[in-house]
């Protein structure tokens, strides 16, 4: 019998041993993903951008699970510089309104009517007009289209560079919502399609406002603009601003990735899966269809907490853009809605809401700034940065804690790290979407976790067995006496 006890004992350490071993543990175990960082001097700080791939392979909003060892698996010290942010300067631009009036038609360009423009000998536009083909009084007359003149021309003669329009309502009008359609000219004879956006102004009893005033695209050079309606009551603003962004200062290149839809079940929803580990700053649609326009409104679903513990989880459907994405091509030209810019939002599920059912099914491209990572070399590289890992526990430290002393500018100027990426993986921005592989982490971690199971297995049924002997031998005993 106690031959029996030490067998079992000496089973039960090595299940024991097993049972350590194949917990998590440091050098990259545990970790889902992982990658080679080389840097030029093996010795003190170095910066690595982080890849595309960390971000679809992080499992945290915040990168809590990154973690850099050297060869050999010890923890090395890292910390996790923002990206720079570059103010944009922001001009506003005088814009001059003229109303035009139509009573053949909502479209001043529509067969039966002509513009009557007047301007002077620089351009500067004195008046414009609609004037149909049978003459109707002015009461009959209602507003078509609003002509704009943005600014003033450069001393070489360029049109103005605009990337928005802002506007006020008249004066006693506190809830308006429309959808305005915009195009630009240079001349007043050539007009091309540029943007469409939905305006709302909402007030409620208590004289507070929510406002969505303003049209933002992809900045373009043009002198004139013409607006009309798409839905809504047309009426003269009170003011228009236009604004001119200086690109003198660009900020640091963005990330991109492109996500496909799948139709919810409620069969209007386009669902996007994406990874919860990107800052996403900017959204766009991207249509295979050439001519496509689609009004959604994009966000994501945020769980509520249960008040009682039987009851279903409840969802709520939080917003962040609402606007209008087209690709429109017309005479050779095409024309397409660029990103928007959304504050810094993080989720796994993308929703894009549409009022109706659609054949669209546009994909959509999400970018964000990356994160630069700061590594404390300690001489014994390459390196591994390994993540996606649930609910681990944020290591870094601040960068003023690894590096102190040292300022932003000297930060942004350490010798640049290298991650070594599957060749299939090097690109970026040609991702379809989180589901695109990313580098697994050590192979040898994996075959080392199914050797230890494979031991934990086979100790607990020898132990089941000596435990069943010992049990049978104890029986025998008892019956003898």
């Amino acid at each position: 019998m106690s031959a029996l006890l030490r067998h079992a004992a000496a089973v039960a350490l090595l299940m024991a041993g097993a049972c350590r071993a194949a917990a998590p543990a440091g050098g990259g175990e545990g970790y889902s993903h992982a990658m080679q960082v080389s840097v030029q001097k093996d010795s003190g700080l170095a910066a690595l951008r982080l890849p595309q791939q960390v971000y679809l392979g992080s499992r945290s909003p915040s990168l809590n699970d990154l973690r850099v060892f050297d060869r050999h698996g010890a923890a090395v010290p890292f910390a996790l510089l923002a990206p720079a942010q570059t103010p944009a300067t922001v001009t506003e631009l005088p814009v001059r309104i003229f109303p035009l009036r139509s009573a053949a038609s909502t479209d001043a360009g529509a067969a039966g009517a002509r513009l009557d423009i007047r301007t002077d000998g620089n351009g500067r536009l004195l008046s414009v007009a609609s004037v149909p083909a049978q003459p109707a009084p002015a009461a009959q007359q209602p507003l078509s289209n609003l002509i704009l003149e943005i600014g003033e021309r450069d001393a070489h003669g360029n049109a103005p560079l605009v990337s928005a329009l802002r506007f006020e309502l008249p004066p006693g009008t506190s809830n308006y919502t429309a959808q305005l359609w915009l195009e630009t000219s240079n001349d007043l004879q050539h007009w091309e399609p540029a943007c469409a956006a939905e305006l709302s102004w909402l007030s409620n009893t208590d004289a507070d406002t929510l406002t969505n005033n303003r049209m933002a695209f992809q900045p373009i050079p043009f002198r004139y603009a013409r607006i009309s309606w798409r839905s809504g009551t047309p009426l003269v603003f009170a003011r228009i601003a236009a604004e001119s962004s200086s690109t003198a200062d660009a900020g640091p290149p963005l990330d991109t990735i492109i996500l496909q839809p799948t139709v919810a079940s409620n069969g209007t929803d386009l669902m996007y899966r994406s990874s919860v580990a990107i800052p996403a700053e900017r959204i766009g649609m991207q249509f295979d269809a050439a001519n496509a326009v689609i009004q959604v409104t994009v966000g994501r679903y945020q769980r509520l907490p249960s008040r009682h513990r039987r009851r279903q989880p409840e969802w709520q459907f939080i917003p962040v853009l609402h606007t209008t994405f087209y690709r429109i091509s017309q005479q050779g030209v095409e024309r397409k809605s660029g990103d928007a810019a959304i504050a810094e939002t993080h989720t796994d599920t993308w929703v894009a809401k549409t009022q109706h059912a659609s054949t669209l099914q546009p994909a959509l491209r999400v970018s964000w700034t990356p994160s630069t990572l700061l590594l404390l070399a300690n001489g014994n590289g390459p390196y591994q940065l390994a993540f996606g890992r649930a609910n681990a526990d944020n290591a870094a430290f601040q960068p003023s804690q690894l590096a102190p002393g040292f300022s932003e500018e000297e930060l942004r100027a350490l010798p640049q790290a290298q991650a070594t990426l599957p060749a299939a993986q090097s690109g970026r921005g040609g991702a379809s979407g989180p589901s695109a592989s990313v580098p697994p982490a050590a192979s040898g971690a994996t075959s080392r976790t199914a050797v230890l199971w494979s031991v934990l297995l086979a100790g607990i049924a020898l132990l089941a067995y000596f435990a069943r002997t010992l049990l049978r031998q104890m029986s025998d005993g008892g019956k003898q006496n």
